[in-house]
C-alpha cells in the first residue's frame, strides 16, 4: 500500500500498534506458512545467518555457529509492529542525512550532536536542524506542501523521546529495540530478538507486504474479535489524515508513506 504522505505522525502509527496488538492478539502456538518461512530464510541468510524451523518454534545461528531459540509467537507479535518500525527507520534515515546537511559527520560527532539535541538543545540548534530538514524533503518531495509540518515531526523525534516512546539516541543503530519492546512490556536480555524480527520486517519490502495479516503467513492462527475503540480509530485517523465514518473501520494496517517507499526501493537497488 502507498501513500502520498512524505512520513506519517509517528505517534500516532505508535499507539495505533499497542492499541491493535493489544486488542486483537491472542495468545496461542503459531505455526508458519511455507512462503514465509521461505522468505524469512532468505532474508537470514543474507544478513550470514541460517535459521531451522519446527512446528512452534525456531532456531537461530549466527555466523559463529551460536543459536538462539525463538517461539514462533515472536513472528506473529513482530507484525503488529512493522508500521511503526518502517516509519522509525526512516526518521531515522532523515536524521542522518540532516546532520551530513548539517556538515555533522562522524560516529562521535553525531552521538553528541544527538545526545544534546535529545537533553539541552539551544534555541539555535532547533532552528538549524529544522531549516536543514526542510531543505531535505524539498529536495526529494519539490511538489509537497506539507515540509513544514514533516519538518516538524523530525524535529520531534530528534528532541521529544517521549512523543516514540523511544530510550537509546537515534544515532546509534539498536535505538529502534526499547520503544518496541517497552511497548510489549518483555525483558531486552530475553526478547531482543523480537525487535530484530520487527527491523527484518521493515527492511524488506517483500517480508514487510506479507506480514500485513496474521492471515497471510500462519497456518489458521486466531484473531480476537474486537470493538474497536475510540484510541484505536482516532489514531489510525492520524496516522493516515484520513476521514472515516463512525462505522467505517474497515481498513487493515497503516500504508506506507511516500519516503518509507523509497526507503525501500533504495535498498532494493
Amino acid at each position: 500500500m502507498g501513500n502520498k504522505l512524505i512520513l506519517k505522525n509517528l505517534h500516532a502509527v505508535l499507539t495505533y500498534a499497542k492499541e491493535r496488538f493489544h486488542n486483537e492478539f491472542v495468545w496461542q502456538e503459531v505455526v508458519l506458512a511455507e512462503n514465509f518461512k521461505d522468505a524469512f530464510r532468505v532474508f537470514m541468510e543474507s544478513k550470514g545467518k541460517k535459521i531451522e524451523y519446527f512446528q512452534h518454534t525456531s532456531i537461530l545461528a549466527n555466523r559463529d555457529g551460536q543459536q538462539i531459540y525463538i517461539a514462533n509467537q515472536w513472528f506473529a507479535i513482530a507484525s503488529y509492529f512493522v508500521d511503526f518500525c518502517t516509519e522509525l527507520l526512516t526518521y531515522s534515515q532523515y536524521f542522518e542525512r540532516i546532520c551530513s546537511y548539517l556538515n555533522i559527520n562522524g560516529s562521535t560527532q553525531r552521538r553528541d550532536y544527538a545526545t544534546r539535541l535529545k537533553n539541552v538543545p539551544s534555541t539555535g540548534d532547533k532552528e538549524n536542524y529544522f531549516m536543514a530538514a526542510m531543505n531535505v524533503l524539498q529536495e526529494d518531495f519539490p511538489d509537497s506542501t506539507e515540509h513544514e509540518r514533516i519538518a516538524g515531526y523530525l524535529w520531534r523525534f530528534a528532541h521529544d523521546y517521549n512523543w516514540w516512546a523511544g530510550s537509546k539516541t537515534v544515532n546509534r543503530h539498536d535505538f529502534h529495540i526499547s520503544p518496541i519492546l517497552n511497548q510489549l512490556n518483555v525483558v531486552n536480555a530475553n526478547a531482543e530478538f523480537l525487535a530484530e524480527i520487527v527491523l527484518a520486517y521493515s527492511s524488506d519490502l517483500e517480508l514487510r507486504r506479507m506480514v500485513e495479516s496474521l492471515d497471510n503467513f500462519t497456518i489458521n492462527a486466531q484473531k480476537n474479535t474486537y470493538e474497536v475503540s475510540d484510541i484505536e480509530r482516532e489514531s489510525y485517523v492520524e496516522a493516515e489524515e484520513i476521514s472515516i465514518p463512525e462505522q467505517g473501520y474497515g481498513f487493515m494496517g497503516i500504508s506506507i508513506s511516500a519516503a518509507s517507499l523509497e526507503r525501500f526501493q533504495a535498498n532494493n537497488k
